[in-house]
């Protein structure tokens, strides 16, 4: 009879054979789901393990597949029908995740980076410059090659941070009546910028001189950036400037 009835015996709800229909349905359509989550899943780990990524040091999962009873709702689409129905079913949860590098609080940490599958290729954005998938072997350079970079930016940022108090030091020193302040200014190019550190010697009249430090092993070697005079001149007064200025020999 089409419209039989079920009774859940624990809740007094009472289905109709079509609602139990839909129940069952999603009970099956989950642990199917369930399987092919776990099916995917050992096929990433297993391409990651034979391009040479180590479990537990490169990369990890957390995936799982667990069976929970809960309220659930069915009956979308239909003409106010929906319902909730208490349903145990498979449930899977969790991912494979690449431990990429970051710099935070001045140190070195790792943070986990899902990793998707298509195919016989795989993809995670957070080491890859391209939203593309790449052979294990690939996707293996490109990760050791991004872990590599953020060490070498914060050995980087170490040194900077080092000749920068040097800097300011040796400013203090020689101009003990100056404001010597570490700051940062950018260079703005095509749809972006990159900052960089400066130091700033400000005099008590306001006019300050800020500098770059020096490049490579050679920061403590600082270049001028920017200068502000506060004392302003006018025309006549730049000239006669100019005009006492000694020739250069």
């Amino acid at each position: 009879m089409s419209n039989a009835i079920q009774l859940d015996l624990f809740h007094g709800k009472v289905l109709t054979t079509e609602q139990q229909e839909e129940v069952n349905r999603f009970i099956k359509n989950q642990a199917e789901r369930a399987i092919k989550a776990e099916k995917r899943n050992s096929k990433i780990m297993s391409m990651l393990d034979e391009a040479g990524f180590v479990y537990g040091q490169d990369y990890s999962s957390n995936f799982e597949v667990e069976e929970v009873t809960r309220e659930q709702r069915f009956g979308y689409g239909y003409n106010d029908t929906d319902y909730e129905f208490e349903v145990t079913y498979m449930r899977n949860t969790g991912n494979v995740f690449l431990w990429v590098n970051t710099i935070s609080e001045g140190k070195l940490k790792t943070y986990k980076s899902s990793v998707d599958l298509d195919g016989d290729k795989l993809q995670c954005t957070s080491v890859t410059k391209q939203y593309r998938h790449y052979k294990p072997s690939s996707l293996l350079v490109k990760y050791k090659e991004y872990n590599s970079r953020i060490v070498g930016e914060l050995e980087h940022k170490n040194k900077q941070s080092i000749a920068l108090n040097n800097v300011v030091v040796n400013f203090q020193t020689f101009y003990p009546d100056a404001q010597v302040t570490i700051g940062s200014d950018y260079n703005r190019g095509y749809r972006s910028y990159t900052d960089f550190p400066i130091v700033k010697v400000e005099f008590k009249s306001g006019s300050y001189i800020s500098f770059q430090l020096g490049y490579d092993d050679k920061m403590e070697e600082v270049r001028f950036h920017k200068k502000y005079d506060a004392q302003s001149e006018t025309t006549d007064q730049l000239l006669t400037r100019f005009n006492n200025q000694k020739a250069l020999s």
